[in-house]
């Protein structure tokens, strides 16, 4: 029996049954932080303080201060709005030259069944992907 369930993401419908397609447990968490690392902040009016500031650091120079703001931004929230998750490890790598490409490993364990995952995202100026 599943610990955890959840819509999965994207939203997808079952043909078959008609209804809303589901994930559990490890998978569901693995979702949900990818959805925190994709929402930015204010942009869920219920919950405002919901995701990350990813978005908002686009167009800053790429330093270590940069750097260590980011990984404290992603840490913090994942933190705050995933409970499965402990030993967050965020790795944080940039390109240098005028077209800047972010890369962000996130490495963490779950509480559910004990699984390291790993999710990474790239921010460059097409956005987060």
């Amino acid at each position: 029996m599943a610990t955890i369930k959840g819509w999965k993401f994207p939203v997808q419908v079952d043909k078959s049954t008609g209804r809303i397609m589901t994930v559990e447990d490890n998978e569901n968490v693995k979702q949900s932080v990818n959805i925190i690392l994709m929402t930015g902040k204010y942009e869920r009016k219920i919950f405002p303080t919901f995701g990350t500031d990813m978005r908002s650091y686009m167009f800053e120079v790429v330093d270590q201060n940069f750097i260590s703001m980011i990984r404290s931004t992603i840490t913090g929230s994942l933190k705050k709005w995933e409970s499965h998750i402990a030993d967050i490890n965020v790795n944080v790598k940039a390109s240098s030259g005028p077209i800047c490409q972010v890369e962000t490993v996130i490495d963490y364990l779950t509480d559910i069944t004990p699984v390291q995952d790993r999710v990474s995202k790239t921010m460059d100026m097409n956005g987060i992907k």
